[in-house]
């Protein structure tokens, strides 16, 4: 009978020996996911960060552009009332209208000639995307079209 108990006693000592440890085991396991989904966190909160700055910057970057591009388009303005006096001065009136119109002249012509650009490049995007179509059927039809 005594050997009977104290084989009982082991085997218990040993059931709670194998529950001690895998409890510890899952507590470990719970402290990792914990852990993992701090991280996770952690990492999406400096991203959140990060993007704010980047978003700051770039709001600082396009006033900085915007001012730029005032003070440039200031300038031209200014060098242009200048020629402007200075030019009728010299040559008259009716001359600087004669030099506006032939400043519209090459302006139309440089926006007729990027409506040309526009329309070939539009024409070569679409040879190139029925390329692509005719490249996409000949492709299928030598890998499975013809075992049919």
């Amino acid at each position: 009978m005594d050997y009977g108990i104290s084989e009982g006693v082991k085997s218990l000592t040993n059931s709670l020996e194998a529950s001690r440890t895998a409890s510890k085991g899952l507590s470990q396991s719970i402290e990792n996911i914990q852990r993992d989904g701090l991280d996770v966190a952690n990492k999406q909160a400096q991203e959140r960060l990060r993007a704010r700055r980047e978003a700051e910057f770039r709001k600082e970057r396009a006033l900085i552009k915007a001012l730029e591009s005032w003070k440039h388009k200031k300038q031209i303005s200014d060098e242009e009332a200048k020629l402007k006096i200075d030019f009728v001065k010299k040559y008259g009136a009716k001359e600087w209208e004669a030099v506006l119109k032939i400043k519209l002249d090459i302006e139309n012509m440089q926006r007729k000639d990027n409506e040309e650009f526009q329309h070939d490049l539009k024409a070569v995007r679409r040879v190139q995307f029925y390329c692509f179509c005719a490249a996409n059927v000949f492709s299928w039809y030598f890998t499975w079209g013809y075992k049919w």
